[in-house]
């Protein structure tokens, strides 16, 4: 009863938010292509920022929300696997700031960012507006517009008339109407469809046929921010970055530097350079500039981002912007070397997994990677001798048992080269710590999405240690398929031992069948000698006799007992 009270709280949060004079800013829309960074930074007011954990959720377009990272203050910092090592959360409390630096962006990492917080119920309490993030290899292409008009309505006091906009990419398109130039508010905007990589979408509005008749204009303006191009050039004692804005419309704009998302200050060079205009195809004028920006070299160093934004007028003279990032790596070191720990799907599920000694070559010559065990000893067979002069990436891997991971068994990546006075080594090594803690398991209430008809099934996980757990899921005591959606959450610790959230997401339709039975099923290494697994299920059928909730992220509803 305690699990079911404390869900129906998660939503009751929603429509109580924003009535306490707290305030959440959170950084524009942004496209990059796959491999650049980009940093989002929130800014929070009336909050307890400073003791608070902070967290970054994301929703993929078509999919349900994910959660990507957590700063836990004194408790450490969590991601989901699906961005560790490229992602980075960090905290400024007496700006009360929040920031995800995004580092080597896959197309997959398109999505909407939100930033949130909880409070002392464990709840994401608070929740920004969120910012669209859109990585993609493509190159901004500009639409093709036609007009449309409806057809048999001779007799109607009012005609439909329609702009179709098609070839364009990315996806970000604003339409706006106007009567004789006066701005008109009552239309319709429809969501993009995609083709080929290609982007279409419709716009359309009821006009008075009398209106319509006596030839007064009316117009279609179609919107779309600029191309944004950022580079830098480190010459001596200065850093210099160029920003090109290429065809956008109107002609109104303005060009600023953020530094770590605060705007540039103090000692500065910055040029913004004169128009440039050309006409599409469509017989619109589109216009370009470009500004220019010099700092030293002091202000330029590892981590450091500096993000052009681009401010400009959309539709009722509202301001848009997008913003272009570049930040500096610190890649003058010869070798870096990174350990990659066995999953523990394998663990657990194979009983073997695999260690990977991933060695990067910026300068130099590696003669020689090796694995050693616990002893110092080479291990047969383990090596690899990289091309003479070869630059790039390196991957070793070893083969680990489960009982010698279990016992936390110590391994050693060894680089060996002629430039290094010693080899370099690397650890590997499970932390095992204080005697396995068997976890206990719940299966929560169905979590009902009305808007998007599917239903998702929380598996909780709790009080286990060590941390590493595996959640698998089960449909009719087979493994799900591509069907349904399905994932794990890192685990969280509290009070010297750990939980974890299993999700599986799937429609209502499939929810319904009566006898279709779901199950979750927990993998832990304190499981090993006794049942192996703990499973909890759940149907249709035993669904009826628990909480269902409703959850719209738009406009909560009630919570219903099914």
């Amino acid at each position: 009863m305690a699990d079911r009270q404390l869900t129906l709280l998660v939503v009751a949060v929603f429509v109580w938010s924003g009535a306490e004079g707290w305030s959440i800013t959170e950084s524009e829309p942004a496209v990059k292509r796959p491999g650049e960074s980009h940093r989002l930074t929130c800014t929070t007011s009336g909050i307890s920022f400073s003791s608070s954990w902070m967290n970054w959720i994301r929703q993929t377009p078509g999919k349900g929300l994910e959660w990507i990272t957590t700063d836990a203050l004194s408790s450490g910092k969590y991601y989901s696997q699906s961005v560790q090592g490229r992602f980075i959360i960090s905290r400024d409390n007496s700006k009360e700031q929040l920031h995800l630096q995004m580092n080597s962006l896959k197309t997959e990492d398109s999505a909407v960012y939100y930033y949130s917080f909880n409070c002392d119920n464990w709840a994401f309490d608070y929740w920004g507006k969120g910012t669209m993030v859109t990585v993609s290899s493509a190159t901004s292409t500009k639409p093709t517009v036609f007009p449309l008009i409806q057809c048999g309505a001779e007799d109607a006091e009012m005609i439909t008339l329609g702009c179709l906009a098609t070839g364009f990419t990315p996806s970000s398109l604003t339409f706006s109407w106007t009567k004789n130039n006066a701005a008109l508010t009552n239309f319709i905007q429809y969501p993009p469809v995609q083709k080929n990589n290609l982007y279409s979408e419709v716009s359309q509005i009821q006009v008075r046929r009398q209106d319509w008749n006596q030839s007064e204009m009316v117009k279609s303006v179609v919107y779309q921010l600029p191309t944004i191009k950022v580079c830098s050039s480190d010459e001596g004692e200065e850093v210099s970055f160029s920003c090109i804005a290429k065809d956008f419309s109107p002609k109104s704009y303005e060009i600023k530097w953020l530094k770590n998302g605060n705007e540039v200050t103090g000692q500065k060079d910055e040029i913004t350079a004169p128009f440039g205009e050309r006409k599409d195809s469509n017989g619109n004028t589109l216009y370009s500039a470009s500004s220019f920006l010099s700092v030293q070299t002091t202000e330029w160093s590892d981590g450091t981002t500096f993000t052009c934004v681009f401010k400009g007028k959309g539709e009722n003279n509202v301001e848009v912007f997008k913003n272009a990032s570049v930040t500096y790596k610190y890649t003058q070191t010869d070798v870096d070397v990174n350990i990659l720990h066995p999953t523990v799907e394998d663990m657990f599920l194979k009983r073997k997994g695999t260690i990977t000694c991933q060695v990067q070559i910026n300068r130099g010559r590696v003669e020689k990677i090796l694995w050693q065990d616990e002893n110092k000893t080479d291990m047969a067979g383990a090596f690899k001798v990289p091309p003479k002069g070869k630059k790039g990436t390196f991957n070793l891997e070893l083969e680990i048992t489960y009982d010698e991971w279990a016992e936390g068994k110590k391994r050693y990546c060894v680089v060996e080269s002629e430039d290094f006075f010693d080899p370099l080594t690397k650890l590997y090594e499970r932390n095992i710590g204080a005697k396995p803690q068997r976890p206990s398991v719940f299966m929560l209430p169905p979590v009902e999405q009305t808007r998007k008809e599917k239903v998702t099934l929380t598996c909780y996980v709790k009080d286990f240690y060590p941390q590493d757990v595996f959640v698998s899921w089960l449909v009719d005591d087979d493994e799900a398929n591509s069907d349904f959606e399905f994932n794990t959450t890192s685990s969280v610790e509290s009070n010297g031992s750990y939980s974890a959230y299993g999700h599986l997401t799937f429609t209502l339709e499939q929810w319904a069948k009566p006898d279709a039975v779901y199950s979750c099923v927990v993998y832990h290494e304190s499981l090993g000698n006794t049942t192996k697994t703990i499973v909890r299920s759940i149907g249709y059928r035993t669904g009826d006799k628990t909480n269902l909730v409703n959850l719209n992220m738009n406009v909560p509803e009630t919570c219903k007992a099914q």
